[in-house]
């Protein structure tokens, strides 16, 4: 039912344009690695023949430069032969990257664009202290519309009513179902295309008809969803019908439907119908490694599972000798609230000295041209309102429309009024293990106690 990926038989080969991109890193790094002049800040001239060029700073996740060229060193390149101004990327690792920004926020050494995202509300705090350039006028200056993009989508940006940064993207996350369509129809269960067919009550239901063995040494599970993963537990409560925080972002609705149905899903499926794999029982190989060796015929994931699936199992259709899959949009319950849209930027700073400049190179990492790189060198999307019409033929990649489909879907993530995310995060992974572990119940005592927990935190001081 799906087609072949054109990112496969594009004119140009992932693997030539990796060969180029590397290439091109290397001169970008070697040839922006002096200090570059700084003419007057919000100068939108390169200056001179006479004067240094503007070199602007990139403050972005360490190894992104080889893993999404098209986004580090294509479309960069190309700004720089259209606007005369160098961009210096300036790569940290991830399990440093906040840290180091708010290291050199504090020196008065912070670049002029930095990565940001938000699903630990850094997006925001960065706002919150001051590091990110507000960007409304810029944008009404340069003709830019809100507009662009996807309403859910551009939404993620505005903070107290201003806009900062604009889409890398703005991504659901675990908004997909991979499907084992072989081993579904060896259990006599009919292949969903239309994730708006189906139900959270099925998958409980396919998964027990789906698994095979001892239910505490299964040769086959039947369903899997990464508990631990922030962005997964945001939608699940969303599809359940709640919110992960109050509007003001002062309170965490624990005893409500939606973290109650989320939770108690997954405990379902982990205890009382051992369908679903803990992490001692996954391998090494992962969730995909699972999926691919037949092991689990159903995952809820997100958009980077494509490429990973296509790789270790082949085309959907099993023509090279794998088996048949295809994949849905995860379904949505009666009360759903949305998918967390997930937002990363190339923000512009506060410090940088070349404010115009850093807000065209913010946009030129959120257009329509970035779009058209981005899906065909790595299949993903921005969330423009037109990206369909903008991509070219990586629009009649089936798994790009429903990406699409899916975007279309986002809500912006509610924000801690102390963007304390990141311990937020910890305390519910933690409290929730014991229930996925059968250390406690998931009963009115287990969801009161973690209530408090989250609550006491988000009454802490930012």
């Amino acid at each position: 039912m799906h087609t072949n990926s054109p990112l496969r038989s594009s004119a140009l080969s992932r693997r030539s344009f990796l060969r180029g991109a590397a290439a091109s890193a290397a001169l970008v790094l070697a040839a922006c690695a002096a200090p570059a002049g700084a003419p007057a800040p919000g100068s939108s001239e390169s200056g001179s023949p006479s004067e240094e060029p503007i070199v602007l700073r990139l403050h972005m996740r360490a190894g992104s430069e080889t893993s999404e060229p098209s986004i580090y060193v294509q479309r960069p390149a190309e700004f720089t032969e259209e606007t005369g101004v160098q961009v210096q990327l300036e790569p940290i690792p991830s399990e440093e990257y906040w840290a180091k920004i708010e290291t050199l926020a504090a020196s008065n050494t912070l670049g002029d664009n930095m990565f940001t995202d938000e699903k630990n509300w850094q997006h925001s705090r960065a706002v919150h202290f001051g590091l990110l350039q507000e960007i409304d006028d810029f944008m009404a200056s340069e003709n830019v519309s809100r507009d662009e993009w996807l309403p859910g989508v551009f939404a993620t940006c505005i903070v107290n009513g201003k806009v900062y940064g604009l889409p890398k993207t703005g991504h659901p996350a675990h908004a997909f179902l991979f499907i084992n369509n072989d081993m579904l129809e060896e259990a006599g269960i009919e292949v969903p295309t239309d994730g708006s067919t189906t139900s959270w009550e099925q998958y409980r239901e396919w998964a027990n008809l789906l698994a095979t063995g001892e239910p505490d040494a299964r040769d086959v599970y039947g369903f899997h969803m990464p508990t631990n993963n922030i962005q997964m537990i945001i939608n699940s409560i969303r599809t359940f019908g709640g919110w992960e925080l109050t509007e003001d972002g002062t309170q965490s609705p624990v005893m409500d439907d939606g973290w109650k149905g989320s939770i108690g899903f997954a405990h379902a499926l982990y205890q009382e119908d051992k369908t679903m794999p803990l992490a001692a029982n996954i391998g090494t190989g992962g969730v995909v490694g699972l999926f691919a060796s037949s092991r689990l015929p159903l995952m809820a994931t997100a958009r980077s599972t494509y490429s990973q699936v296509l790789e270790a199992v082949g085309p959907e259709d099993g023509s090279t000798g794998g088996f048949r899959w295809s994949y849905i949009g995860l379904a949505m319950g009666p009360n759903f609230n949305g998918w967390g849209a997930s937002l990363n930027t190339h923000a512009g700073t506060t410090q940088s000295q070349h404010k115009l400049e850093s807000f065209k190179l913010t946009y030129a990492l959120s257009d329509a041209r970035f779009a058209y790189l981005t899906a065909h060198d790595i299949g993903f999307l921005v969330g423009r309102a037109n990206e369909l019409d903008e991509i070219g033929d990586a629009a009649d990649n089936a798994f790009i429309q429903l990406q699409f489909q899916e975007y279309s879907k986002g809500v912006p993530y509610r924000i801690g009024a102390n963007y304390r995310g990141l311990e937020w995060e910890q305390i519910i992974r933690n409290t929730t293990d014991l229930v996925y572990l059968g250390e406690r119940q998931p009963d009115d005592a287990f969801f009161a106690e973690l209530e408090t927990a989250l609550n006491d935190l988000l009454a802490r001081p930012v």
